[in-house]
Parts: C-alpha cells; sequence; structure tokens
C-alpha cells in the first residue's frame, strides 16, 4: 500500500469514526481529557497498524478494540476518581433531543456499571456493535456477552428507575 492511499484510507476512517470513537473513550474514562488522550492514541495505534489490517471485520469492530485496550491501560495508570461535569457531557452525548438531566444519569448508572458490563454496553449501543463482534473485542463467548449485556440493561433499569433503557 502506498503512503498516499494509506493517508487517504486513513482520512476517511478517521472523520466517519473520530467522534464515536471519543465519545466511546469518554464514557469509559469518565474524563474529557483523558478521553481525548485515548482517542489520539487509538487512532495514532491504527494508522500504524494500516496497512496489516485483514478486514476480518469491520473498521468499527478494529477501531473500538483498540479504544477500549487503550482505556484500559489508561485505567491501570491512573486512579479514576473523576466526576463528570454537565458541559462536558452535553458536549460528548450523541445529537439526541434528550432530557440534560436523563443523560447524566444514564452516564452516572453507566460509569457505575462493573467493567465487563460497562464495556458491553458502550460496545453495542454506543459503537453498534453486534453480539459476535463484541464477543472478538472481549474475547468471550457470544452467548457470555449476551448474559452481560442483559444483566447491565437489568442493572440500569433498576439504577434509574425507568423503562427507557434500550429495549
Amino acid at each position: 500500500m502506498s503512503t498516499n492511499t494509506k493517508n487517504q484510507m486513513f482520512e476517511k476512517i478517521y472523520s466517519e469514526n473520530a467522534q464515536s470513537i471519543k465519545r466511546l473513550c469518554f464514557l469509559y474514562l469518565k474524563d474529557i481529557n483523558l478521553a481525548e488522550d485515548a482517542t489520539q492514541e487509538t487512532f495514532i495505534k491504527a494508522y500504524r497498524k494500516l496497512s496489516s489490517f485483514k478486514h476480518e471485520s469491520s473498521v468499527n469492530t478494529w477501531l473500538s478494540a483498540i479504544a477500549i485496550n487503550t482505556c484500559k491501560n489508561i485505567m491501570r495508570q491512573k486512579a479514576f476518581t473523576v466526576h463528570i461535569p454537565l458541559n462536558e457531557v452535553q458536549e460528548i452525548k450523541s445529537t439526541s433531543k434528550s432530557d440534560p438531566d436523563t443523560v447524566i444519569s444514564l452516564n452516572e448508572a453507566l460509569q457505575s456499571l462493573p467493567i465487563d458490563l460497562k464495556t458491553v454496553i458502550l460496545l453495542k449501543y454506543y459503537r453498534d456493535l453486534s453480539i459476535k463482534d463484541i464477543a472478538k473485542i472481549t474475547k468471550a463467548p457470544e452467548t457470555t456477552v449476551n448474559y452481560r449485556l442483559l444483566k447491565a440493561k437489568e442493572i440500569l433499569k433498576e439504577t434509574l428507575k425507568e423503562d427507557i433503557i434500550y429495549d
């Protein structure tokens, strides 16, 4: 692959995925600055490995796996006692017209989930990945991914006391 072709391909991948990867990292790390660092690191790693990407999975799945692993590495290096300021949640949240209070409650509920449950929720609903792709990323059987999704949704419903969670 020529350098020019690689650069063009990377620019397309970056422009199509940068915002959603940043959102995923933010929801995982709970800090906008760390999310920006993780996003940048994700795309640096993706660029370096672009020529070896075999298209065995979608670009979305591939980038999500890199982002999750990057976030896990950052979490190992840092102590996480960060609170989510309202303005940062509004900056990162999708363009849906949901109530800001609901967004904060959902973010707080997401952050309270155990890491394995939070991971499957973020990959399923924020990256729109299939169970099969999530299983590849998490290296867990599909039945385990389904169980984790079910368990996470139960916990979120109980935490939020609402029936608005991803049915």
